[in-house]
């Protein structure tokens, strides 16, 4: 299962590599308004945060298998989004981004998260943790 998880990381990671001009500049907030961080696991280190300037930044670094000779994928996301509520709709602003995989569906509560599309989904903040791919996240305070 974990393979196949890292195959379809690996994949994103592949066909989202290019230049620079693909992809788009956002200049981060200095002021948190809401964070996210991976609890103790074997599979990754994940953060989000949320700026009050309406940008984020997503961290991710995935642990590879002590048997395999696998090396880390390593991704740092930025975007906007925008506010409905409690919802916040990430938009994700590097070219041929896939969320969908780090955000699969089939391991996300439809409480907690929901993709809208390749690169924008909605994040409840009202939640206390969310799920990103495959890893629970916990609400920093």
């Amino acid at each position: 299962m974990r393979n196949i998880i890292t195959i379809i990381l690996l994949a994103v990671v592949v066909t989202s590599c290019g230049s620079k001009k693909n992809i788009a500049e956002v200049t981060l907030g200095t002021e948190q308004t809401v964070a996210y961080k991976s609890l103790g696991n074997g599979v990754a280190a994940i953060s989000l945060v949320f700026f009050k300037n309406n940008t984020f930044q997503l961290n991710f670094k995935s642990i590879p298998q002590p048997e395999t000779n696998d090396k880390p994928v390593v991704r740092s996301e930025k975007g906007t989004y925008t506010s409905e509520g409690n919802w916040k709709t990430l938009q994700f602003l590097s070219k041929g981004f896939d969320a969908t995989a780090l955000f699969d569906a089939q391991y996300n509560n439809p409480d907690e998260v929901k993709v809208v599309s390749e690169n924008s989904v909605k994040i409840n903040t009202d939640e206390q943790a969310i799920t990103i791919w495959g890893v629970l996240c916990e609400k920093e305070k």
